[in-house]
């Protein structure tokens, strides 16, 4: 009799017992490794430039919209970045006459390089569209909901001033909700309105950080085994 029970008592400790040891192993393991934090540098650095000149964004529809996405894009950018020296040089018109140029092209860079000694020029877009209804109807036709929003993109580009050559070139878009109606067949329904003007900020700077994502530093946490 006590030989048996001995046997099964230890059989039984021996299962009991196995889980705790793989999770002890696991456990020990776990601690040989560690994490860190390490900086990525950006995909473009502008620091290799002594300056670079600006010229404002191009603008639909035109009137303020070209200078305040021109001030967030060049705000963006040196907090990615600070201490680049920038020169703004105002419009594209503007400066494609002083350089007495008609197009934006690879002469008229090198022509703007040697007139406002930068070594590289930035240049960019911006466009707002009109709004847009997008209407959905239930397929058993026993509701009704339609979404108002406006459309955005913008554009970047950078050139090499000594040879006009493009060295970087980004784009990003969007649309914004900014109402939306529900009607239902026994004549409930919602209605949701936010005035576009006060979402044209949030806009214009969801557009910027998206254009100037290889301007910033990334972060990554990789393990390291001691």
């Amino acid at each position: 009799m006590d030989s048996t029970f001995l046997s099964l008592t230890r059989r039984r400790t021996a299962r009991l017992n196995s889980p705790l040891l793989l999770l002890a192993t696991a456990l020990t393991l776990c601690g040989c490794a560690k994490t860190i934090t390490v900086t990525v540098p950006p995909r473009v650095d502008l620091k290799a430039f002594p300056t670079i000149g600006l010229i404002e964004f191009d603008a639909q529809p035109p009137g303020e919209l070209g200078p305040d996405a021109t001030q967030m894009f060049l705000g963006n950018l040196q907090a990615a970045q600070p201490g680049v020296p920038v020169l703004e040089l105002g419009s594209r018109d503007k400066v494609l006459r002083e350089v007495g140029m008609a197009d934006l092209d690879s002469l008229a860079i090198r022509a703007i390089g040697e007139k406002y000694g930068v070594a590289a020029v930035l240049s960019g877009s911006v466009e707002l569209s009109e709004v847009q209804t997008d209407t959905k109807l239930a397929s058993d036709l026993s509701a009704l909901t339609a979404r108002v929003k406006i459309g955005g993109k913008m554009s970047g580009k950078l050139w090499d001033s000594a040879n006009g050559a493009t060295i970087w070139t980004n784009s990003s878009w969007g649309s914004w909700p900014v109402a939306k109606i529900s009607l239902t067949e026994g004549g409930a329904g919602s209605f949701s309105y936010r005035d576009p003007s006060e979402k044209r900020n949030q806009m214009l700077m969801s557009l910027v950080k998206a254009l100037n994502g290889d301007f910033w530093a990334t972060y990554e946490t990789r393990k390291v085994e001691e």
